[in-house]
């Protein structure tokens, strides 16, 4: 972890998932978001070491990869956190996720790994102003996501897009609503700012060319999807091939997000017409129309 100076009051912990530290008053600051688990008392060491005291965190949307040290600093520092309505359940109850992304009761596995702090002090940022505090509506990767812009007209537009490295090495990104997320990417594609910081990647004066990387990346998967249901295929058929498609191995947690994101995909080929679902000796099937 690096703290990162990009604006008069605007600074970031570059990691994993990129931390927003925002300096709201003396020696106060908000953070957006939080981390992975662990992450917590990472990022308290650098805010002591400034001097700092946390004042509340913005979440941008309750991806465990997003709040992991929320416990931590909320309890330590007695804070809320602001996240949207939509986000708020998801954090408030701890096995939500999993048995949404599992799309039914979780294993134990599945519960451990996604599972969210619950009622610590969310607070909605639909409902409350925060001073120096700019955000709009990104939907896509997840239902209620947003993108924060501080005073100094730098955007943390969260996972509204993954970075280069990302792109090259890990191009399957999760994401709940593929149209939500293309619109979401035209939106920030015109968003004015000085600089733009993605929760996964580098920071960029100019996002023009890393959105429309992203884009096609999409267009790419929806080819993918299509190419692959050339003949009624079942899901985890579906499945399998896309996995030896692109080199990835499953694992209960890695399944959930793959088969979650799949169906999307799925559903919103569907809904244009350009795949056909048909039932097989009682087996859901697709194929490309």
């Amino acid at each position: 972890m690096k703290l990162r100076q990009v604006g008069e009051k605007t600074y970031y912990i570059e990691h994993k998932t990129n931390i927003g530290v925002y300096v709201t008053g003396q020696n106060k600051v908000c953070l957006i978001d939080t981390g992975s688990k662990g992450d917590g008392e990472k990022i308290d060491e650098i805010i002591e070491e400034k001097g700092w005291e946390i004042e509340y965190i913005i979440n941008t949307h309750t991806h465990i990869d997003h709040l992991g040290g929320n416990e931590y600093l909320m309890k330590k520092y007695r804070i809320p956190a602001y996240c949207t309505d939509y986000d708020m359940a998801f954090a408030h109850y701890s096995d939500l996720e999993a048995a949404y992304m599992n799309g039914g009761f979780p294993c134990r596995k599945l519960r451990t790994v996604f599972s969210h702090p619950g009622m610590i002090g969310f607070r909605s940022v639909e409902k409350n102003h925060l001073e120096g505090i700019d955000w709009v509506y990104l939907p896509g990767h997840t239902f209620g996501m947003i993108g924060v812009k501080t005073s100094d007209d730098i955007w943390f537009p969260a996972d509204a897009y993954l970075g280069r490295h990302l792109l090259e090495n890990h191009s399957f990104g999760y994401l709940y609503d593929v149209e939500g997320y293309l619109n979401t990417l035209e939106k920030v594609k015109n968003l004015k700012g000085k600089m733009f910081i993605p929760a996964h990647g580098e920071a960029e004066t100019d996002i023009s060319e890393i959105t429309e990387m992203n884009r096609r990346n999409i267009e790419n998967i929806k080819a993918m999807v299509k190419e692959i249901c050339r003949d009624y295929i079942s899901m985890d058929s579906i499945l399998k091939t896309m996995y030896e498609r692109l080199g990835m191995r499953a694992t209960a947690p890695q399944h959930a997000l793959l088969s979650s994101t799949t169906k999307s995909y799925i559903g919103y080929l569907q809904d244009r017409n350009e795949l056909e679902c048909r039932f097989i000796d009682n087996v859901m099937t697709w194929k490309t129309m």
